[in-house]
């Protein structure tokens, strides 16, 4: 009987109506039969053949009630009620008093299933059954009982308390269903309202770019917008609802968010942590998350809510400012460093030119004997090597004088590879990639030439049991950022010189002090550290940039960009005629330093020029 009897939830106000008449009329039935078999064999033997006819077609009818689905609500309605009302009237002719409950039971099932007002038409129709049927003298002998003693009267008055507990019970049955229907249509409206906020707070929250997420206290995903599916692998809500971290993650990750859950479940809320996560593609992406508890309505802790905000795109953009920031206070400082290098090498140079004139004019005496030229000669020497590095210095600090000439790149390289094979030694493997389509570049073929020297020496040094030294040229097309570029790298058209090996690599320390002169982490005797300052100054004279990639036991590449030209043209040299030839004209010599200048005037006096002296323009 439970099964058939199966209230369901009620959503409408006048819903409630049809599923009380289906309850009742399938109680009915059921019950009805169960009583009507005894009161049909009571019947019998009592000779009321009335009651049995009545109790059966009852039966009848309401089982066809019950199978006539079709039937507006209204008439189902009606006619139930109008059985009560036909078994009140018959039992009112044939048993009596009992009949009175079933006439009640006939306003009260009108009220409630009906409504009010037909509740009280029910109790009318009532009441005046039971006052004609009384007083036509038609009633069963125990309600003529009273009416007989009373006379009329008493009939009336019998008739009169039914209709007053009729009416009065129909009347607050009416109070009680308005209230119930206006709190049902209140919260039906406040479902409504309830259920539109729902769908738009869904919509908004599947609308934001931001992942947006609710976990249980046992770490549980039961909620999940789209951009949380779409970081998670998943394709929509279902897949997620459930998952744990270690569902979705690799287990050092999902460690990591427990962790970072455990103070949220414990009521200590979360704000603007920034971490990476590795997506479900194996990509790394940086983001900004917030998880705050989340409590019910007692105020308990029932789980969290979590906003994650993708800033990779704002992390990226910083790491290359900061990286933009590192080049910009390292070009400073070679900046100044090449500054005071310059001015040493400046005023060295200044002394060297004095000791090589003055030993170069010993030399020239014919006169020497054996022991002062070898002297004289030690002296030349050893300032031609401090000459060296002079120039080595003046690189570095842009100062040195450039011949440049529109070249190809790819030709300095393949004459310089005959060299290079000796330079880097038979154990290092060189292999050159050039790009034949490249364009021409604007750069001294010397100094470029000596470039590639200093790498490959550096190259060899780092490779001792050998290896690979490779070099390789393209164009690369630098957007007007120059963004992911070397400072000083101009946009448009570039030559890329890549000049790789595969030895032992550079830490991190070391990488960023390798263009500083004198810096070397060769031993006492074999490096001056002046080779790599030498080329980063060369490649700045040149209007080029330069960068290094270096980790230890995976080589070093060095990345020289060197801006286009429209085009190549033939190299002019102009061939110098050895011998010097003297005069008798008269020359101005201006110079500061005294020392070169009482040396000039000596070796222009010696050729027959007379030489008038100053020491500046004024």
């Amino acid at each position: 009987m439970t099964g058939a009897i199966r209230v369901q939830p009620v959503s409408d106000v006048a819903e409630w109506r049809r599923s009380l008449l289906t309850v009742i009329m399938r109680s009915g039935l059921i019950l009805g039969a169960l009583v009507c078999v005894p009161s049909v064999i009571m019947a019998q033997r009592a000779g009321l053949t009335g009651i049995v006819v009545i109790d059966v077609l009852a039966i009848a009818v309401l089982a066809t009630l019950i199978a006539l689905k079709q039937l507006p609500f209204r008439v189902r309605a009606t006619l139930f009620c109008l059985i009560l009302y036909g078994l009140g009237t018959g039992l009112l002719v044939s048993v009596g008093s009992i009949s009175q409950i079933f006439l009640l039971g006939f306003s009260i099932m009108t009220a409630l299933l009906i409504g009010t007002p037909a509740g009280l038409a029910a109790t009318a129709l009532s009441t005046a059954t039971l006052l004609l049927v009384g007083l036509s003298g038609f009633a069963a002998p125990d309600m003529f009982m009273i009416a007989n003693s009373q006379g009329p009267s008493g009939w009336i008055t019998v008739t009169l308390n039914f209709a007053l507990i009729a009416a009065l019970l129909i009347l607050a049955i009416g109070m009680v269903i308005s209230a119930l229907e206006t709190a049902l249509h209140r919260e039906r409206l406040a479902g409504i309202a309830v259920t539109r906020e729902q769908v738009v707070l869904r919509t908004l929250i599947d609308a934001m770019p931001d992942v947006v997420f609710t976990k249980d206290r046992n770490g549980r995903f039961d909620l999940a917008n789209r951009a949380a599916c779409e970081q998670f692998g998943k394709e929509d809500e279902n897949q997620v609802i459930g998952l744990s971290a270690f569902d979705i993650w690799p287990e050092e990750f999902a460690v990591q968010r427990e962790a970072e859950d455990a103070p949220v479940l414990a009521g200590t809320a979360l704000f603007n942590s920034e971490g990476f996560r590795i997506r479900a593609d194996g990509s790394t992406r940086w983001f900004l998350v917030i998880k705050v508890p989340l409590h019910n309505a007692e105020g308990e802790i029932t789980g969290l809510v979590g906003i994650s905000r993708d800033i990779t795109d704002r992390k990226l953009a910083e790491m290359q400012r900061d990286q933009l920031q590192g080049e910009l206070q390292q070009s400073q400082k070679m900046e100044a460093v090449g500054q005071l290098a310059g001015g040493i090498a400046h005023d060295f140079n200044n002394l060297l030119t004095i000791i090589t004139g003055h030993s170069g004019l010993l030399l020239s005496l014919p006169d020497l004997s054996r022991d002062v030229r070898e002297a004289a000669q030690e002296i030349s020497d050893a300032a031609d090597r401090a000459a060296s590095l002079t120039r080595q210095l003046l690189a570095f600090s842009r100062q040195a004088v450039l011949q440049p000439e529109v070249i190809d790149v790819n030709t300095v390289v393949l004459e310089a590879s005959r060299l290079l094979r000796r330079v880097i030694g038979e154990d290092v493997r060189l292999s050159t990639t050039l790009d034949s389509q490249i364009p021409a570049v604007r750069a001294d073929p010397h100094l470029l030439n000596q470039i590639l020297m200093n790498l490959a020496v550096n190259a060899r040094d780092a490779m001792p049991t050998g290896g690979t030294f490779s070099i390789e040229t393209r164009i690369v097309d630098v957007d007007h950022t120059g963004s992911g570029m070397p400072l000083g790298v101009r946009p448009g058209l570039n030559v890329l010189l890549r000049i790789a090996d595969s030895g032992t690599g550079m830490a991190p320390d070391v990488l960023a002090r390798i263009f500083e002169p004198f810096y070397t982490t060769k031993g006492v005797g074999k490096g001056t550290g002046l080779g790599l300052s030498m080329v980063f100054g060369i490649v700045q004279q040149s209007g080029g940039g330069i960068h290094v990639y270096s980790e230890l036991g995976h080589g070093s590449m060095f990345e020289i960009y060197l801006p286009a030209v429209s085009a190549a043209s033939s190299r002019i040299v102009e061939e110098l005629n050895d011998s010097v030839r003297g005069g008798t004209e008269t020359i101005l010599l201006v110079e500061d330093d005294l020392g070169v200048r009482a040396l000039a005037a000596r070796a222009l006096q010696s050729l027959g020029y007379d030489v008038l002296l100053a020491s500046d323009g004024l």
